[in-house]
């Protein structure tokens, strides 16, 4: 397949030496289908090609689980329409097990896919690791550069942001909310943030209170886990798109490179 000798050639071309690291990525909103596959399927073999040629590649695969529950599927019982706006990770299970939630429910297909294909995939919770405070560091330079993400946003995007933009989401009363960031304190791990009524909230960063928004959550977890190439729908890739945007964020607030794009 000649696109796969193009992507792992220039891979091992660009990066010589250590592990080549290639990711996918899936929120577990719903139920997973071919289209999750494709991707999915998309990076493994880009990994299994690498180590074919004798270098060691690994496979994240990020499950979007902080990410918020935005409509109920038409398999799933209406009543679940009460936990809109909640994160995935904390929306009960639909078939109520109590220690489990809605993204275990639906991620468990894809788990049970991996085994029964014998992939090599490392699954990475992104609830876990943000409210294991892996996420500290980048949040913190998100809200070093907020001027500068915003400019990105509007030149790249051609986006018209709301002077009121900030690159961060709260968990507010167990919901994902948008609000105006004032000021944040790097010693105690927090943000004060405007909440609903007009006052001053504080929120720790450090253990999940915080996330990233989405256009700044992908190139952050670029260069925090070192991705060298990911596949994504070409929605992300249109013009002004979030792996164009994405791009300009890695290398201008990370100081990293965003990894070789591989649209489908």
């Amino acid at each position: 397949m000649q696109w796969l000798n193009v992507i792992v050639e220039t891979l091992i071309k660009r990066h010589p030496e250590g592990d080549i690291i290639v990711s996918s990525g899936v929120s577990p909103s719903g139920t997973y289908h071919l289209g999750t596959l494709r991707e999915v399927l998309t990076a493994e073999v880009i990994a299994a090609e690498v180590r074919r040629r004798g270098r060691t590649a690994r496979h994240l695969h990020i499950v979007d689980d902080l990410d918020v529950f935005r409509k109920v599927p038409v398999n799933i019982n209406p009543e679940w329409e009460r936990y809109l706006g909640m994160p995935l990770c904390d929306v009960p299970s639909p078939e109520g097990v109590e220690s489990k939630s809605y993204a275990d429910y639906f991620l468990q297909d894809l788990l049970d896919a991996i085994a029964e294909m014998h992939l090599d995939i490392e699954v990475v919770r992104s609830h876990e690791r943000y409210r294991a405070g892996a996420y500290v560091g980048v949040i913190e330079t998100a809200l070093e550069n907020v001027e500068a993400i915003k400019t990105v946003l509007k030149e790249v995007s051609g986006r018209e942001l709301d002077e009121q933009w900030t690159p961060i989401q709260v968990l507010e009363n167990g919901h994902i909310k948008n609000r105006l960031y004032r000021s944040i304190d790097t010693t105690a791990k927090t943000v004060t943030y405007i909440g609903s009524n007009g006052e001053d909230v504080v929120a720790s960063y450090a253990d999940g209170q915080v996330k990233l928004s989405w256009r700044v959550d992908w190139p952050a977890r670029w260069a925090m886990l070192g991705v060298h190439a990911e596949p994504f729908g070409r929605d992300h890739a249109t013009k002004g798109g979030s792996y164009e945007t994405g791009k300009e964020i890695v290398q201008k607030v990370y100081g990293a490179e965003a990894p070789y794009p591989v649209p489908y």
